[in-house]
């Protein structure tokens, strides 16, 4: 009926027996049953066919019920059901509920279905409709017509009109509701299932329901629930769903050519989904129409190549360049911009000029802003990267003809300088007390208890950071089954999604190995908590090794980056060692194995990186040179299988 997976009954026990300290687990295992609960169907007395049954486990209406207790009353131990139930005549129903959106019959002359009833009530009789008292025995019983006495019988009707509709078990009423948004929701709670987390609730789906049924909503992409009664009524999880469902019915409702008229791009027109990004793409801050169509068909070029990435960074980096120079044509263009004929060479030095200026003084810029809507500051970094793409976005129009066509000055296009050298600053190793610190044994505890209070796996995940050189990401993605012996020898299975490369296998210590396991130990415990069984071979092949526990009832999202990082970085904030992050622990690994002796060739094999390049990204031997210390460089000719003890002495 409500949230989780307990009935009533069973949800009052498990609270009183978990205020004992009960485990969940326990409880769902020797709990005994409490009786026959709310089916989905209502059912008919097995003797009036048009009454509902009141006592589930005799199937008897509310009026043959009281018959056979006043039968077995009377005769006591020689009562025999069977026996009275061939001799009782079917009574008259009272129809179908008045409540027009209720498709239960009726459970009495007033005309309402016992939850009708109840609720009718509950908000102290709107209209004042009553049954006169002792009904069944002055009028029933007698073969006579009840009647009903009202204060103000058209508020009674008004009542039945506009009453909500009640819930029931696994069931969404969707009666009344104008077609398009019945079929944008059924629709909705098709397209969640096919998902692969997250489970909605449907007191909140219902409460959606009779919201959108009371105001005559006829779709849910009308309203923007930002309105505070709205989601009062509604609640959050239930603005949540609607939100959702809209989100997902926007790629339906338009073409890509009418989001190029809109302003915006929604990717999942073109089958992509950019990492932790929403579907769509505003390019509407781009006031020119020109401007802002030339950055259309840039972008969605992007999406239709094979060489598409899968993060968002090219993508932000063009809107913001789009935006910082939209915004300084309006300034300070003629007609603001809108006429690319009328742009010369001259504005381009000047935006040149401008965002140079902001970069060497620290202002913010022009239009870019950054969380919380808070101005961003324009750095080398911004400034080079707004170069870069203002550069190949006019340079593109001037090869495909399009600058041509809208009559775009070629000096204009030319004016924009190249952004040169692109700055990469690598990250330091962790200095020796910086390392003593983060690996020490109070340190690590303190890091489990205040920070993840309920063991989900925050310490073990930053101890086989620091041991592997994992980046952060694939060791919360890693899975259940990611550890295993080959000759002997402990190894962890990883994907480096950063990269391409899948199923990477990585030889880890006894130490890590048995942390791990502990970790799968827990994990199964966990899942058995929540389902009351173990899983199946196939469910523990599709789960994490650390599930977060938001939505994620089968165990197969893992946490959030976002979620580590708010605890690790008070935690590097309360030891007092300065500002540190996670992925600095590769860059140490690396210095380590190079002081190991280890080639380049063998760290960037062992890391993971797509070139040697990178991998003196994370590690100089020059600097080490220069610090005084003998970088230990292993010979091509060295072989493979010494690399062995590297890694243990690395580790």
């Amino acid at each position: 009926m409500g949230h989780g997976d307990l009935c009533s009954a069973h949800e009052m026990l498990w609270r009183r027996q978990r205020d004992a300290g009960a485990s969940r687990a326990e409880f769902l295992r020797t709990a005994p049953p409490a009786g026959p609960g709310q089916e989905v169907e209502e059912r008919p007395c097995q003797i009036c066919p048009d009454r509902p049954a009141r006592h589930l486990t005799l199937d008897l209406c509310h009026h043959h019920q009281f018959r056979w207790y006043h039968h077995r009353d009377r005769h006591g131990a020689d009562a025999d059901f069977d026996c009275w139930l061939a001799d009782q005549q079917a009574a008259p129903g009272y129809g179908n509920c008045l409540v027009q959106v209720c498709p239960d019959l009726a459970d009495s002359p007033l005309g309402l279905c016992f939850r009708h009833d109840r609720s009718y009530r509950n908000q102290h009789r709107p209209g004042g409709a009553v049954l006169p008292s002792q009904w069944g025995n002055r009028y029933e019983r007698t073969g006579r017509p009840t009647p009903v006495e009202y204060v103000d019988e058209s508020a009674f009707r008004r009542w039945c009109t506009t009453a909500a509709a009640v819930l029931r078990p696994a069931q969404v009423n969707l009666r009344g509701l104008h077609p398009l948004l019945r079929a944008e929701i059924q629709w909705g709670m098709f397209w969640h299932t096919q998902r692969p987390y997250g489970r909605w609730e449907l007191p909140p789906l219902q409460r959606l329901v009779n919201y959108a049924r009371a105001h005559g909503l006829r779709s849910l992409t009308d309203v923007g629930w930002d309105d505070a009664d709205q989601r009062k009524a509604v609640t959050r999880e239930g603005v949540y769903i609607a939100q959702a469902i809209a989100g997902a019915l926007h790629p339906l409702y338009v073409t890509p050519e009418e989001t190029r008229e809109l302003g915006c791009i929604l990717t999942e027109h073109f089958g992509r989904k950019l990492t932790g990004r929403a579907i769509r793409i505003d390019l509407t801050g781009v006031s020119q129409q020109w401007l802002r169509d030339l950055t259309w068909d840039h972008l969605v070029a992007i999406l239709r190549s094979p060489s598409c990435p899968r993060s968002g960074g090219t993508f932000d980096d063009m809107r913001r360049a789009g935006l910082e120079l939209s915004t300084f044509l309006e300034l300070h263009a003629p007609a603001q911009g809108h006429n690319p004929r009328a742009l010369t060479a001259e504005h381009m030095h000047q935006f040149v000029a401008d965002q140079r200026q902001r970069e060497r003084d620290g202002l913010v810029s022009l239009a870019a802003r950054g969380l919380h809507g808070k101005p961003s500051i324009v750095t080398a970094n911004t400034r080079q990267r707004v170069f870069h793409r203002t550069r190949r976005l006019l340079r593109g129009a001037l090869e495909s003809g399009e600058a041509e066509r809208l009559g775009l000055d070629r000096a204009f296009i030319a004016a924009m300088p190249a952004p040169g050298r692109m700055i990469s600053r690598a990250r330091p190793p962790f200095a020796d007390e910086v390392a003593r610190a983060l690996a020490a044994e109070n340190n690590l505890g303190k890091l489990a208890e205040t920070y993840d209070p309920f063991d989900r796996g925050l310490r073990d995940a930053w101890e086989t950071i620091i041991v592997t050189g994992r980046r952060c990401s694939e060791v919360l993605k890693l899975r259940l089954d990611c550890l295993g012996r080959y000759g002997g020898l402990p190894m962890l299975w990883h994907d480096q999604t950063k990269v391409g490369n899948y199923d990477q296998a990585l030889r880890i210590p006894e130490r890590v190995h048995h942390l791990l396991q502990d970790r799968q130990l827990k994990t199964l415990a966990l899942f058995e908590t929540r389902n009351n069984r173990p899983p199946t071979a196939e469910e523990r092949a599709q789960m994490a090794l650390f599930p977060t526990n938001q939505r994620n009832r089968n165990g197969r999202t893992p946490l959030s980056y976002n979620w580590f990082h708010k605890g690790f970085k008070p935690w590097i904030d309360e030891l007092d060692i300065g500002r540190w992050v996670p992925h600095q622990a590769r860059h140490s690994l690396a210095t380590s194995l190079l002081r190991a002796g280890a080639s380049l060739t063998h760290v960037r094999r062992y890391l993971g990186h797509v070139s040697e390049r990178m991998a003196e990204h994370y590690i100089n031997p020059r600097e080490l040179h220069q610090t005084g210390e003998k970088s230990q460089v292993a010979s091509s000719q060295r072989r493979p299988d010494a690399l062995e003890g590297y890694y243990e002495l690395a580790v």
